[in-house]
């Protein structure tokens, strides 16, 4: 029997060894967000309802009015937008130029004033000149795509004075491939694996003397498409498809899988979603 006290987790996250997400797939976020038009599909998709499932995320979190929060990978403004209207000062930190471009269209269409923007990868940050630490809350909400997870949650540990919040995938199976599962081998040539894995957040975290908390709930993902055809090229794209084969394959499965709601096709899934959260001594 294995011992998880034993398992470098830090390692485990550089290094999958699931053979279906190991060169598999699925786009890098660096790829995937610098494609303008996707960053704005995505920008358009977070705004619907006022920002209602950021607003739901949010309402997990301790936030008071006076706060000042650092979010890290914010995206077009997902968490950083709404908490602006909630909250002293955000600060926001986003690699990705498409992206940033969203969230500083919608800062000025908004008028908002309370919003700073940080042009780098998490890991390039440097607390003391690039930040004004320390945050009341500190946030990462599905942006963990560090090279090394122990430095950039030692980072954020570092960071905050108070409260720490992570959002990620419960089971560690992203909607992505939980989408796809049934055609994964056709597509790749290899099984999904999709049994139990254990949270590689947690147990780092536990590993590095922290001692978080864990609430999982069930979150709703919906992609809308005005067309199959505009499905399968996004889709497509972000699964990182080569060949006129594959796309095929997701075609004829897209056929089954969209569901028709008036001009749109709508692609939802129900996913496991972990808050880990936790408060400085």
């Amino acid at each position: 029997m294995i011992n998880v006290n034993e398992i470098d987790w830090n390692e485990a996250w550089k290094k999958p060894k699931s053979s279906c997400t190991r060169n598999k797939g699925i786009l890098t976020c660096t790829d995937r967000w610098s494609d303008p038009d996707r960053c704005k599909k995505f920008s358009q998709s977070i705004r619907e309802n006022n920002w209602a499932a950021s607003r739901a995320r949010i309402s997990a979190m301790e936030i008071d009015p006076d706060v000042r929060i650092l979010d890290i990978g914010a995206g077009p403004g997902t968490l950083a937008v709404p908490l602006a209207g909630m909250v002293r000062h955000v600060t926001a930190v986003e690699p990705s130029e498409c992206m940033r471009d969203c969230l500083n269209e919608t800062i000025n269409e908004l008028g908002i004033q309370n919003i700073s923007v940080v042009p780098k990868h998490w890991e390039d940050v440097n607390l003391t000149e690039d930040l004004t630490p320390p945050y009341d809350v500190v946030v990462a909400s599905y942006s963990l795509g560090f090279p090394d997870l122990r430095e950039g949650l030692h980072k954020m540990e570092q960071a905050s004075c108070s409260y720490v919040y992570i959002f990620w995938f419960a089971d560690m199976v992203s909607p992505w491939q939980k989408n796809y599962g049934d055609i994964w081998e056709k597509l790749y040539g290899v099984p999904f694996e999709n049994g139990k894995k254990p949270n590689i957040i947690f147990n780092l975290l536990h590993q590095m003397g922290i001692y978080a908390n864990v609430e999982v709930t069930k979150d709703e993902h919906v992609q809308r498409f005005l067309s199959i055809t505009e499905a399968v090229q996004d889709q497509g794209a972000g699964l990182n498809l080569k060949t006129q084969e594959q796309y095929d394959i997701l075609r004829d499965y897209l056929v089954t899988r969209l569901e028709r709601e008036g001009d749109e096709y709508v692609m939802r899934s129900i996913f496991p979603q972990a808050k880990i959260w936790w408060k400085k001594d």
